[in-house]
């Protein structure tokens, strides 16, 4: 049985704590020695394990290939939309605007935490363009169109997106569904690390990180039931239909 949604504007402060302790944690161990030569030299020796295992034949690399076309990315993205309506057409219908507000707040809070994650005053390429003499599947496997390089790849935008719809999915529905959301996030920032086009660091401190700041501010203050209250009143009145 589905809970009645709580729409009182009200602050978590616990949550609001845990997700700007989690991302001043993970940005002191990255930035300040000594951790920062152990977050570099475990970027290192990901980098190269997953850069030599592309040597280990075409299936293989035809796989990360595709895994990482940007074509694939709509299977990401389709996953989380997918998983989300599930519930919500299944489980809880009779909520369905409010889910919609909620939906049209995600799409919100992915644009503007992604794009400010861009500010932060930190530039870093990824290793495939460091190291010229990386394997690169973009040379071996041009007509798939690889994603597998990155003039600035932290934090690691794709598994930001990811975690951000995660992060929305564990707030709102049931645990199940955060479990799997969590699964998605894993599996499909995976295929970045493998080609090459971000470093472990970008995404376990740059993407939780930024994403757990962003989304502790979302979340876990009034905003979010300031902002999805709104936007519900909006569509209740787009969806009205006119007198006569």
């Amino acid at each position: 049985m589905i809970e009645p949604m709580n729409t009182e504007p009200r602050w978590r402060p616990r949550l609001l704590l845990t997700g700007n302790l989690i991302a001043l944690l993970l940005f002191a161990t990255w930035l300040l020695e000594p951790t920062r030569s152990l977050w570099l030299a475990l970027d290192e020796q990901v980098f190269w394990a997953a850069n030599r295992s592309l040597a280990d034949g075409e299936l293989w690399q035809k796989t990360w290939a595709i895994a990482n076309n940007r074509a694939f990315d709509l299977v990401a993205a389709f996953s989380m939309i997918l998983l989300y309506a599930h519930f919500v057409l299944f489980r809880d219908r009779a909520n369905l605007r409010r889910y919609i507000a909620i939906g049209i707040l995600m799409s919100i809070s992915i644009l503007v935490i992604v794009k400010s994650g861009k500010w932060l005053p930190i530039e870093r390429p990824s290793g495939t363009f460091i190291y010229p003499e990386a394997l690169r599947l973009s040379d071996l496997l041009p007509s798939f169109y690889p994603k597998d390089a990155s003039d600035d790849s932290f934090p690691g935008d794709h598994g930001l997106v990811l975690l951000i719809c995660a992060g929305f999915i564990a707030f709102y529905l049931p645990r199940t569904y955060a479990a799997f959301a969590l699964f998605f996030t894993v599996i499909f920032t995976v295929p970045r690390l493998m080609t090459g086009a971000h470093w472990l660091s970008d995404e376990l401190v740059g993407a939780i990180g930024w994403g757990s700041l962003g989304l502790s501010w979302i979340l876990a203050t009034p905003l979010q039931e300031i902002a999805v209250d709104w936007l519900e009143k909006m569509i209740g009145r787009f969806r009205k239909p006119n007198n006569p």
